[in-house]
């Protein structure tokens, strides 16, 4: 090699790369096309009924249900409560609370398993109090810790124990929480309230996601007492790409106001048509039924004057309609 060329003609070291082009372009095939088999004019599909997307697949899933029973001094404040309704909004699995919290871990012996325990969850839940009308007396949040510790008063083995242990296939692993010196396996709560900077609520990731609803089992507001039932569904989510046939743009409906809109007397002649003098101060063709006989001056029916003509003599009555002549 020159000097020259080591010192003047350095090129990237890298190499160009170009996406295919798709042999049933009608843009590439075109003999008369200048820019023939150029990446930037062809088509990246070359299925043009089916489209190519990016989705939210769900490898494995299963689903737990937990009940506690509470009394809160706030549900006997409802004289004419007649139900509850419950929405969870959101859920803090406790991952940092150390060995009484929840955790994801791999299996030694399994590559493509994770196991999951659940401990020390807390619930944020929104509450709606309705009458026996199901109107909406009142709404707020409450926070209830499930799967608690066993020396709490509201354990219990059956219904709601001190953890819960499931194997879940997740074969291209989980999501992370970075922390200064560890990546630490956690669980994604799809809900409907953000945590702060740090939040993983309300945001579908790739790993372990999970969702959750809640119901009211029983009520006494006379107590205040209420028997909360709670289902959680733990899903393992990848996004993986697909072709799929559709048709079309889905396209939203369009709101209308449900009041009638005023009347604007201005803006409905504006938006009109144009005005057009309705005058007709020559009219060739009058009709003999909207005569007014003002040139008959002896009553007999005849007009008079020695220039009058009848219509006969002066053009032939024209077949079909008669026209109207516009202007002077």
């Amino acid at each position: 090699m020159s000097s020259c060329d080591i010192y003047f003609n350095k090129g990237c070291k890298g190499k160009v790369y170009k996406r295919h082009v798709d042999d049933d372009c009608i843009l590439c095939n075109d003999p008369d096309n200048p820019e023939k088999r150029d990446p930037c004019l062809c088509p990246p599909l070359g299925e043009p009924k089916k489209l190519t997307i990016v989705a939210p697949v769900i490898f494995d899933e299963c689903g737990i249900n937990l009940c506690k029973v509470i009394q809160r001094d706030i549900f006997k404040k409802y004289e004419d409560a007649a139900s509850i309704q419950l929405r969870v909004i959101g859920i803090d699995y406790n991952i940092h609370y150390g060995e009484d919290g929840s955790k994801v871990e791999f299996i030694k012996n399994r590559p493509n398993c994770i196991r999951i325990t659940l401990s020390h969850i807390c619930v944020k839940l929104a509450v709606k109090v309705l009458d026996d009308r199901c109107c909406i007396i009142d709404t707020f949040c409450i926070d209830e810790l499930f799967l608690p510790c066993e020396d709490d008063p509201e354990y219990d083995e059956e219904t709601n124990p001190s953890s819960i242990t499931i194997d879940l296939y997740a074969p291209y692993g989980v999501s992370y929480i970075d922390t200064c010196d560890e990546c630490i396996p956690t669980i994604n709560f799809l809900g409907f309230i953000e945590n702060g900077e740090d939040a993983r609520n309300d945001d579908l990731r790739q790993g372990v996601d999970s969702q959750a609803l809640a119901k009211v089992v029983r009520f006494d507001p006379c107590r205040g007492v209420v028997a909360i039932g709670l289902t959680i569904y733990l899903k393992v989510v990848y996004f993986i790409q697909y072709k799929i046939p559709h048709d079309g743009i889905a396209v939203p409906p369009k709101c209308e106001p449900i009041y009638e809109v005023t009347e604007n007397a201005c803006k409905e002649f504006v938006e009109g048509d144009l005005l057009e003098q309705n005058i007709l101060p020559l009219a060739l063709f009058p009709n003999d039924d909207d005569d007014c006989g003002c040139d008959d001056d002896d009553g007999d029916g005849d007009r008079d004057g020695e220039d009058y003509k009848p219509m006969n003599d002066v053009a032939e009555e024209p077949q079909g309609p008669r026209p109207r002549r516009r202007g002077f």
